[in-house]
């Protein structure tokens, strides 16, 4: 029997979005995570929406790609 990871959306305010190409290298290399069903980045809230199981949030493996790519992570 196998076991079934729920799916959960987090949602994180991101410094140093500045327009198209950071959205674009942002919903790529996200998208791309094990794990991660979907990503959407917002420039205008610069907010970013990411589905995925709920296994990936605890391991901060989100936040450490985001900041891996140069950006900040905003509370």
């Amino acid at each position: 029997m196998a076991i079934q990871n729920k799916t959960k959306q987090s949602v994180y305010r991101v410094g140093g979005l500045k327009g198209d190409h950071c959205r674009d290298r942002i919903e790529h290399t996200l998208s791309h995570l094990h794990g991660v069903s979907s990503v959407k980045v917002d420039l205008a809230s610069k907010q970013v929406a990411v589905s995925h199981d709920e296994s990936v949030t605890s391991s901060g493996y989100i936040e450490e790609t985001l900041q891996s790519l140069g950006y900040s992570i905003q509370s």
